[in-house]
């Protein structure tokens, strides 16, 4: 099954993930970085730095990272960028 991130709404923002397969962990905040081939650490400056996101949370003990957009337009360019991603190495979840 082919990666695709969903987007939803919640009282805390905009949010993506793929939720396809969460047995097998798809909507783990660090697939994304799987995804586009990069460290997790990298995955959360991404995420915040050239993405925009501008609510978001990190437990490092917990290996937790929760992130959200208050804007859907900003959260679609992310989310399109990780499906274009995903679609073009064919990633398989």
């Amino acid at each position: 099954m082919l990666y695709k991130a969903t987007e939803w709404e919640t009282l805390s923002g905009w949010h993506c993930a793929c939720v396809d397969n969460l047995k097998e962990d798809s909507g783990a905040w660090y697939m994304p970085a799987r995804v586009l081939g990069i460290a997790p650490a990298q995955f959360i400056e991404l995420v915040i730095n050239e993405y925009g996101a501008d609510r978001v949370s990190f437990n490092k003990d917990a290996c937790y990272f929760h992130y959200s957009w208050s804007s859907q337009a900003k959260m679609r360019v992310f989310k399109n960028y990780l499906n274009k991603v995903a679609r073009e190495k064919n990633f398989q979840i």
